[in-house]
């Protein structure tokens, strides 16, 4: 009798010894590839995308399901019950569908600004088109949350370095002491040193948290580039020489070597879009840099459309705040909520201005 061609049955111990292959990457990224070609349509589709999605994106790493997060947010197709999902989540999902998704809608920016952080919120102030009324609430909560975080988080680093005393040590606490209240401890201070460590969207909250800082000192402030300065720089990026572009950096800018280092070797780009803005150099010097220094960075469509959308909304004071952060011996910048912006008080009278002695003086006169 001929043999049969094949191998016949599998025998269940070599199943058993395969390794694990965990096959929710794939899938997610098989997910996102067909959702970007063909959206899915009807409401029961809809429905099961959302929760296959959320499955997925919830067992993979963080880095994985953020990467495809970012082709998800702008899609105008995204299911609006994804959105609100992801914008509730890690700032690193949630940060790209509160800036980028077309999906949320006025009202559900307002409900999630009332459940979300300041680094959230900060996320969903950089929208392209966010109304006045929703542009003060966001201020009003993020100065608000900031504070009471900051003053929480003091309060526990001085309690856990203060050692607990022996319980025969105790005083005794008399029955009708009036308790006594505690100062309010000083806000955090912003961590604008780690600029360089932190990622896209952390970076955009710092910046948004950096315009509550009153304006720098004249004497503080970068000053404009110098006539030969943007030459300079155009020949020593076409030489992709790092090391005369750091210079450049260190002495236009005053900045430690290490930051001026920390400046050229930025691939994503934003550190010298912070120097531009700062120095008042126009974006076309800045991409120019870009093509030379970055090639990846320099050469991508959607990477330049990013930061010029970066450049474009980071304001002149935030820059210099940073660029001044960058240099020795700067102290960490603090939020003053004495000095704060009108938009965080509404509806709130001028204080009257105090009348001089020669003006009471004519009052009484005439």
């Amino acid at each position: 009798m001929p043999s049969l061609s094949g191998s016949g049955p599998t025998p269940p111990h070599d199943t058993a010894r395969r390794p694990f292959q965990d096959t929710r990457p794939a899938m997610l990224r098989l997910l996102v590839r067909e959702f970007l070609r063909q959206p899915v349509p009807g409401e029961a589709a809809e429905a099961r995308f959302t929760t296959l999605a959320i499955r997925l994106i919830e067992g993979v790493d963080l880095a994985v399901a953020a990467r495809h997060v970012r082709e998800l947010a702008a899609h105008p197709a995204l299911p609006r019950a994804l959105a609100r999902h992801l914008a509730a989540g890690p700032l690193s999902l949630a940060g790209p569908i509160l800036r980028l998704s077309p999906v949320l809608a006025e009202k559900d920016l307002s409900e999630l600004a009332e459940q979300l952080g300041p680094a959230h919120l900060a996320a969903m102030a950089a929208r392209r088109e966010v109304t006045p009324a929703l542009a003060k609430r966001l201020a009003e909560l993020t100065h608000r949350r900031s504070h009471v975080s900051g003053s929480e988080g003091a309060r526990e680093a001085a309690a856990a370095e203060m050692p607990a005393p022996l319980a025969e040590e105790r005083p005794a606490v008399p029955p009708q002491a009036a308790p006594v209240e505690t100062p309010a401890a000083e806000p955090a201070p912003l961590p604008v040193p780690e600029f360089f460590l932190a990622g896209p969207e952390e970076r955009a909250s710092l910046i948004a948290r950096l315009v509550t800082l009153p304006p720098l000192a004249l004497s503080e402030r970068p000053a404009a580039a110098a006539a030969g300065f943007i030459d300079e720089l155009l020949d020593a990026a076409k030489a992709k020489d790092a090391r005369a572009l750091a210079g450049l950096m260190e002495r236009a800018l005053h900045v430690t070597p290490e930051n001026a280092v920390r400046i050229i070797a930025d691939e994503t780009g934003q550190a010298l879009a912070v120097v531009a803005r700062a120095l008042g150099l126009s974006f076309a010097i800045l991409s120019r840099v870009l093509f030379r220094l970055h090639p990846v960075a320099g050469r991508s469509a959607g990477e330049m459309a990013r930061l010029a959308e970066m450049f474009d909304e980071l304001p002149l004071a935030s820059a210099q705040h940073l660029v001044a952060s960058w240099r020795a011996g700067r102290r960490p910048l603090r939020e003053r909520a004495e000095e704060a912006p009108s938009m965080r008080s509404f509806n709130a009278p001028y204080a009257a201005a105090a009348a001089t002695a020669s003006t009471e003086s004519r009052q009484r006169k005439s």
